[in-house]
């Protein structure tokens, strides 16, 4: 479910950090298409990684024969480095940052079920595999 907090219009300064102001408008407008664009909510979640001992802080969800993978820095600590995409099948795949549009390329995954794929975020790195035929 995805919620927001903000006022409209501007009741005055006691409420300025809840304000929809422009640049918040499009930043909501953004996160909540590609929600209703991934509806991840409906894929399966899958128990990969371990919070608190695997680094970064990482989640999976299966929908429609694709992974997805959420992975978090801490607050204001940049994260580089390989992240392990866990869960895939052995083969290739496209793996792509959807909330950035930027394509990471092709990978192929080692029939033990494990690739991992160089990066370098702030706060967030969202990525989707998808198999190549």
């Amino acid at each position: 479910m995805v919620g927001t907090k903000f006022v409209w219009p501007d009741p005055g300064p006691k409420y300025k950090a809840v304000n929809l102001t422009g640049e918040k408008e499009e930043h909501w407008k953004k996160w909540i298409g590609l929600y209703n664009q991934k509806m991840l909510s409906k894929g399966e979640f899958k128990d990969l990684y371990v919070y608190g001992y695997d680094t970064p802080e990482a989640y999976a969800i299966e929908k429609e024969g694709k992974m997805y993978y959420a992975f978090f820095a801490p607050k204001g600590v940049p994260f580089k480095g390989d992240v392990e995409l866990r869960g895939l099948k052995a083969g290739q795949y496209t793996v792509t940052a959807y909330a950035d549009g930027k394509s990471l390329g092709a990978v192929t995954v080692s029939p033990n079920g494990t690739v991992k794929v160089p990066v370098g975020f702030r706060d967030h790195w969202l990525l989707e595999a998808t198999p190549l035929p």
